[in-house]
């Protein structure tokens, strides 16, 4: 009789140490997934309206403290210079449309 209780016991430890991990597990692939931070700020939306309105286009490190990159915001680039201390908005102009890739068609005639 007491080896059926023994069973019991350690199916039971067995049981919760794999609902613990399995639960950790979700919660991690939860976390990769951005659900945790959507669901606490609010920060990514559901289907429509996913596209992203901010993108850095180029970077290029001048020294170890500053660096000047190419942001673009809606139709908008701006030029940054970043620094140890500030940052200086160097250039803005409206985004260039984006690039085609050229195909070259031969005349039959």
């Amino acid at each position: 009789m007491s080896d059926i209780v023994n069973w019991t016991h350690y199916f039971f430890a067995v049981s919760v140490l794999a609902v613990l991990v399995g639960g950790l597990g979700l919660f991690g692939y939860a976390v990769r997934r951005g659900w945790i931070l959507q669901g606490m700020t609010g920060l990514r939306g559901f289907g429509a309206g996913t596209e992203r309105r901010l993108s850095l286009k180029e970077t290029l490190v001048i020294d170890p403290r500053r660096r000047v990159v190419i942001v673009q915001a809606d139709d908008t680039e701006h030029v940054v210079l970043l620094g140890a201390e500030a940052e200086t908005v160097l250039a803005s102009r409206p985004a260039a449309a984006p690039r085609t890739p050229d195909i070259e068609t031969e005349d039959a005639a």
